[in-house]
């Protein structure tokens, strides 16, 4: 089946990618560069392998779980419903975050704060659009290409397995969060593109297979 491209569906897994990047970059300091990778989501937190560290790497998982479900184009109520999922818990953090007044958002990395309000817009506008999405999916099955469990892309894999040399360097060489710490943070985000770019839609329909 050929693949069929969607801007709302590019606008969405995008979306997706940015919210579950913190996960992977912090899962990443903790192992590398410990004594910098405090985090905290309200009363849950951690720094190093101290406190609540499970659960950035377990969210890191999920995610990639949740694009591997997507892009083979199958079990599409349950990616539905982890997509969805994915996308009030966001947006029930933000308002609640943002209605006690204490919600902010931290990249100790780059210095950069925001309060939770200014994230209001965006975490429900793209409920809404994750909403339309799987509406929209749900209503044209046949529009959704399905592939084996087996096809994956290779080449962006790859080229995150090549970043591991570079990400452990930096972290090594960096103190506090100096220029070649920020490279390191830098390099993991685009792994984590990379991770989730392999584990999602196959570029070519090789391996496509129906529903059975």
């Amino acid at each position: 089946m050929e693949r069929v491209k969607h801007p709302l569906r590019s606008w969405v897994l995008a979306w997706t990618i940015l919210t579950t990047t913190f996960f992977w970059t912090t899962t990443m300091r903790m192992l590398l560069k410990p004594e910098i990778s405090d985090w905290r989501i309200f009363e849950i937190g951690g720094k190093g392998l101290a406190g609540s560290f499970w659960l950035p790497p377990l969210i890191a998982l999920l995610a990639l779980a949740l694009f591997y479900l997507e892009g083979r184009g199958r079990w599409r109520p349950i990616y539905h419903m982890g997509l969805i999922l994915w996308q009030l818990l966001l947006t029930a953090l933000v308002v609640f975050g943002s209605w006690d007044g204490t919600g902010h958002l931290s990249f100790g990395t780059w210095g950069i704060q925001l309060d939770f309000y200014w994230l209001l817009l965006p975490v429900v506008t793209f409920l809404i659009l994750a909403v339309l999405l799987v509406v929209r999916e749900t209503r044209q099955p046949e529009r959704i290409p399905q592939h084996s469990w087996g096809t994956w892309n290779p080449k962006p894999f790859l080229l995150a397995l090549l970043l591991m040399p570079v990400i452990i360097l930096f972290f090594h060489m960096g103190t506090g969060f100096n220029w070649q710490v920020k490279m390191a943070v830098g390099a993991t985000i685009v792994q984590w593109i990379l991770l989730t770019e392999a584990l999602g839609r196959p570029y070519t329909s090789t391996g496509a297979a129906s529903s059975t």
